[in-house]
């Protein structure tokens, strides 16, 4: 989104209540952006406005995050972009505040649950070792997209029934959309997506499929039939999730693991432990910012937020909060309790986390089968994206050619 959207401190923002911040361009973000985000939590207000990007509240303690992603009698979903695309865009069911959303909600949990992500699981696996197969002979590969984003992207892929052949145009798509452009190129961007989508759904009609964007064709929502305008805001949320998040969080949650080899070690005696080590980098190294604009004039933590105001909940941030996991920054596979809210809270909890779990975990599972020791060469450069979605877009590993 656009950079050159500073404002004056609106008048209802005290003094001490702002703090300069960057979302998409600071220069700590960008090095590392959950170390970037930590550092915050230590010198900044806890909650604090930032005049650039079009001004808006940042929110970083697990607590008060939370009670606003609850909160929809003041805040609402309908504005998930900073700044303000203004645009008439809806995602299904994530824009919409309860109880408006909770029919549109059931009707894609019914197709995206534990019974689905269990049958998946012999595909997941088959599809990780396909990736295996192509790189473990070279002894080495940059990750974030050679497998990070090809794994889970590839499988989002099948069961949407999209030609893997345009993998490298639709991550391009994504890619861009997350990162500071200006909003006409957002909006661009956008009708791009919903092309994509309503070519999908015309051939759907077509031909009908097993693919989950057919069976969302066959959904009914307050006893009527989905409309295709409604099955084209699905499909363009579903883009989104499934071409970039869960590849952004496999690809951090790998930068970790190698540089622990003792961890390495351990996973591979007792891969038992293989979902304690998901849940710890889904802790310590999220995804998502989830925004809410303000609905009507609130008091938070003694900050008054205005109707109208943007709010930035730094979901990634919630993990590192030293009030919920004692000595935060410590990557710990044994912490006997951990509190993060990597996959949001309340209405609007992500309808993907059972998948994303299960393909991290499976994934590291095989990896570390085969692949049962790895590193970050010397000479390795890694590159971050900041912003409302970050990302790791480039992790160069290497390992014993052909594995173990």
């Amino acid at each position: 989104m656009p950079l050159d959207t500073t404002i004056e401190r609106p008048k209802h923002v005290k003094p001490d209540q702002v703090f300069d911040l960057d979302i998409f361009l600071d220069k700590d973000l960008l090095q590392d952006p959950h170390k970037g985000y930590r550092a915050l939590q230590q010198k900044a207000p806890e909650i604090f406005y930032t005049c650039r990007n079009g001004g808006h509240w940042v929110v970083m303690r697990f607590d008060t995050i939370a009670s606003i992603l609850r909160d929809a009698e003041h805040f609402s979903s309908k504005e998930l972009t900073i700044p303000k695309s203004n645009s008439d865009n809806v995602m299904l069911p994530l824009n919409l505040d309860p109880p408006e959303h909770a029919g549109y909600r059931a009707a894609l949990m019914k197709h995206v649950n534990r019974k689905f992500v269990d049958a998946l699981e012999p595909e997941l696996r088959k599809r990780a070792n396909e990736l295996i197969d192509e790189v473990i002979a070279a002894g080495e590969c940059d990750f974030s997209e050679r497998l990070g984003a090809a794994f889970p992207v590839s499988v989002f892929m099948d069961f949407m029934a999209m030609p893997r052949e345009r993998f490298d145009e639709f991550r391009g798509i994504v890619h861009e959309y997350f990162s500071p452009i200006s909003n006409a190129r957002y909006l661009e961007l956008q009708s791009t997506i919903i092309s994509v989508i309503r070519e999908m759904i015309a051939a759907r009609r077509a031909t009908p499929g097993e693919d989950l964007l057919s069976k969302l064709m066959e959904e009914s929502v307050r006893g009527r039939p989905l409309t295709d305008a409604e099955v084209e805001s699905y499909g363009f949320l579903l883009f989104l999730g499934g071409l970039d998040t869960v590849a952004n969080a496999l690809t951090f949650s790998f930068r970790h693991l190698a540089e622990d080899a003792p961890l390495q070690a351990r996973l591979v005696a007792d891969p038992s432990r293989i979902p304690d080590f998901v849940e710890e980098s889904l802790r310590c190294f999220g995804v998502v910012h989830q925004t809410r604009i303000v609905k009507k004039d609130v008091d938070i933590d003694g900050v008054h937020m205005r109707e109208g105001d943007m709010v930035s909940c730094a979901l990634p941030a919630a993990g590192l909060d030293d009030r919920k996991n004692p000595d935060p920054e410590r990557f710990d596979i044994d912490r006997p309790r951990r509190e993060h809210l990597v996959f949001s809270t309340g209405a609007h909890t992500c309808i993907g986390n059972v998948l994303a779990r299960a393909e991290m975990k499976v994934f590291t599972e095989e990896w570390l089968k085969r692949i049962p020791s790895f590193r970050i060469p010397e000479t390795g450069r890694l590159v971050w994206r900041a912003g409302q979605v970050m990302s790791l877009q480039s992790l160069p590993l290497e390992w014993t050619r052909g594995g173990k």
